[in-house]
């Protein structure tokens, strides 16, 4: 026993240099992971402090042009609703219908295409060769272009308040639609001289006829609606005169009332200050 105490001892004495040693450089390992891991975070917090401050200036360089944008925008978007109003677009309408009505009388509304029945199948590649083509407003002596002109004033006038003005316009585009259907089309349909001096030769109505004709509709309802919007719009002056009397009325009503309640109130305080005061007997 006492020689295994000794080995034990001597083997203790002997291992105790190594495991201080091997103990102070675990210490020093620690010391240098927790510097490294401190020095990692203080990295970190750096980088997203700087990542804050650049986020910080990025927003204040561009968060007012921003702001700015959204309020200029917000601004016209409600001043374009204030002047985009329905009225005030079908009138573009009309304009832009009756300028079209106008344009469309210089342009070909009908052609006469030779030899058609030697391109059939292929006409989207080669069409037939047209000849006898004509603007649209030599088929009616360009009555049209007028017409065009006066849906444009009556439309202005009927904008500024004469709503019943609006019903001309629809009426211009009846007589547009009229000239184009009953004049136009048998006259854009009539082969001619064409006829005898071409073989296959077809009359067919071209761009011309169909803008003309779609113009014209374009008034009819356009008139319609203008006429609807301007008269809902319109303020009659007697209602506004009577509105406003009534108005008159029912402050002198309350203006009155009001007098009486005060005047009431007042009679009633004098009488309960009589009744309080008391009698000169009852004094004495």
């Amino acid at each position: 026993m006492q020689r295994a105490r000794r080995s034990v001892r001597e083997f203790r004495r002997r291992a105790a240099p190594a495991a201080a040693k091997a103990r102070a450089r675990a210490i020093a390992l620690s010391r240098l992971l927790g510097g490294a891991l401190v020095e990692i975070g203080r990295a970190v917090a750096a980088a997203a402090d700087a990542a804050g401050r650049g986020e910080l200036r990025l927003a204040s360089l561009v968060g007012r042009p921003a702001r700015a944008s959204v309020r200029r925008g917000a601004t016209a978007l409600r001043a374009a609703e204030r002047a985009v109003t329905p009225s005030r677009a079908v009138a573009a309408v009309i304009l832009s219908a009756a300028i079209v009505l106008g344009i469309s009388q210089f342009v070909d509304y009908r052609g006469v295409r030779i030899g058609a029945e030697l391109y059939e199948g292929v006409e989207a590649v080669a069409p037939a060769p047209q000849t006898a083509r004509e603007p649209a407003g030599s088929a009616h002596a360009y009555l049209l272009l007028p017409v065009a002109a006066l849906a444009i004033v009556a439309g202005a006038l009927a904008l500024r308040g004469r709503w019943r003005l609006g019903r001309a316009v629809s009426l211009l585009g009846l007589i547009g639609v009229a000239v184009t259907l009953v004049v136009d089309r048998p006259a854009g349909l009539e082969e001619g001289i064409a006829s005898r001096n071409f073989e296959g030769a077809e009359a067919v109505l071209i761009e011309g006829f169909w803008v003309q004709l779609a113009a014209s509709a374009a008034l009819v309802v356009a008139g319609a609606l203008l006429s609807r919007y301007v008269r809902a719009n319109a303020r009659d002056p007697r209602a506004d005169r009577a509105a406003s009397q009534a108005r008159d009325a029912r402050a002198r009503r309350a203006g009155s009332q009001a007098r009486d309640q005060q005047a009431g109130r007042a009679v009633r305080g004098r009488l309960g200050m009589r009744r309080r005061r008391p009698a000169s007997g009852d004094l004495a």
